[in-house]
């Protein structure tokens, strides 16, 4: 598994004047404040770590609903408590409960934390390594070998696969015929031949963008590109 860049972390703390439950929500003998996060994605994995001030890693137990989403021990972490949680819902949210190992029957609630469920953002597309509205340069397109349509994730804290483009729709300004449709994400030989005869001063429109996400849905996005 990718190394991650961000982990959500739970911190339970003795309750003091100075914590507002209304934040996190009633709690026993224990506050659970979040130091980056209040949410987590639908259908990945989102890191988490969790620590009780006083108690040892094996004296933490935590727990959450089986029926909104999934809790193991995250196979990259140094630390039992590394945990990793995935969503079952899009919507909604999740509870995350730490209580302390009082014994081998029993346990204590030191705290829980609820997590908004998201879906992942939409991505941003690319031309080869042009962003979406900015200008590519038409000889690049031309004479490069490789040349595809890329979607990439942004600024979300994690580290995931890439999404998959499975297709697209090309056009450009002072083109008058029907778009060329393209299945997966390279340019194909006939969308060269079509930007062989395109001027500098045209704008490249790329639509119906079918973008597979690494959480399982699919979504559609359109671009454009200025030549230059």
């Amino acid at each position: 598994m990718k190394k991650r860049l961000k982990f959500i972390t739970l911190v339970a703390a003795i309750c003091c004047a100075s914590m507002s439950e209304q934040a996190w929500g009633q709690y026993d003998r224990a506050v659970v404040s979040l130091t980056r996060l209040d949410y987590v994605y639908y259908n990945v994995d989102n890191p988490m770590s969790v620590a009780v001030p006083g108690l040892l890693p094996r004296d933490i137990v935590v727990s959450i609903g089986e029926e909104k989403a999934y809790l193991h021990r995250d196979p990259d972490g140094s630390c039992s408590t590394d945990l990793v949680v995935r969503p079952k819902d899009s919507t909604g949210t999740i509870v995350v409960h730490v209580d302390e190992r009082i014994d081998p029957e029993h346990t204590r609630r030191r705290g829980l934390v609820r997590f908004r469920v998201v879906t992942l953002p939409d991505p941003v597309l690319y031309l080869g390594y042009v962003r979406d509205g900015d200008t590519v340069a038409l000889d690049d397109l031309l004479n490069k070998g490789y040349i595809q349509v890329k979607a990439q994730l942004e600024g979300i804290g994690l580290t995931l696969d890439a999404p998959v483009v499975e297709g697209y729709n090309i056009g450009r300004s002072e083109w008058f015929n029907v778009p060329i449709e393209v299945t997966g994400s390279r340019l194909t030989a006939e969308v060269r031949e079509m930007l062989a005869k395109a001027r500098r001063d045209e704008t490249l429109y790329i639509d119906n963008v079918r973008v597979t996400l690494p959480d399982g849905r699919t979504v559609t996005l359109k671009a454009e590109f200025p030549l230059k």
